[in-house]
């Protein structure tokens, strides 16, 4: 055989260079999947503890962000948690995790079991419940309401039966009991809205006393 040209050889090495970057460095340890329900997926691994622009994280944000279906890619380098949310409709969840584990160089897929969870890992998983039926609540009530207006409201609602019952309430709460904590719940979970207004009165009146005082001097 003859031997190459300069070009060709400049060429043979560009080619080898770009199959070295496509093929990811093998990492010792699974992707775990911590959570998943339809359109929603939380993922963690220790090869995601470091920053964003790392060559696992780019890679496996990469490969998701290419698949047709998906939405959203959310990660934190201190706890190395990735949240993937997808068009359940036109992505599988399998496929999606199959396609970032092998793309990000991960040594396959495994689901975290409860023994093996650490408390971050509940917490979090919880979280992604209350999360996940929060976001069904805000689409049947077509984004009107969530569970901040619907767990006071029933609250409110049990308070109003257990006063009509009274005495024949049997296992229901106190009336005033009941009333009491969905007023409580209501102010927690809408904090900072009535911070936020409670702020505008105060400011509107002190405007009007400003006005009112220079009025006066006039």
């Amino acid at each position: 055989m003859g031997s190459l040209s300069h070009s060709e050889q400049e060429a043979t090495l560009l080619g080898s260079d770009s199959e070295s970057r496509e093929q990811p460095k093998r990492i010792d340890e699974p992707l775990h999947l911590v959570h998943h329900h339809p359109g929603y997926l939380r993922l963690r691994a220790e090869a995601f503890v470091q920053p964003e622009d790392s060559s696992v994280v780019t890679a496996a944000q990469t490969a998701a962000e290419t698949a047709l279906g998906f939405r959203s890619w959310s990660h934190n380098p201190k706890t190395g948690s990735v949240v993937v949310e997808y068009d359940s409709a036109t992505l599988d969840a399998d496929d999606l995790l199959k396609r970032i584990a092998k793309s990000a160089g991960f040594r396959g897929v495994e689901t975290s079991t409860g023994g093996k969870r650490n408390r971050q890992e509940l917490v979090s998983a919880f979280l992604d419940s209350v999360q996940g039926v929060n976001q069904v609540v805000g689409q049947l009530t077509g984004e009107r309401a969530d569970l901040r207006e619907l767990v006071p409201l029933t609250l409110l609602a049990l308070s109003v039966v257990s006063f009509v019952l009274d005495k024949d309430r049997g296992r229901l709460p106190d009336w005033n009991n009941t009333l009491y904590h969905s007023y409580r719940v209501f102010m927690q979970w809408h904090r900072r809205e009535v911070r936020t207004r409670e702020r505008t009165a105060r400011q509107e009146e002190e405007s009007r006393g400003s006005h009112h005082e220079s009025g006066i001097r006039l």
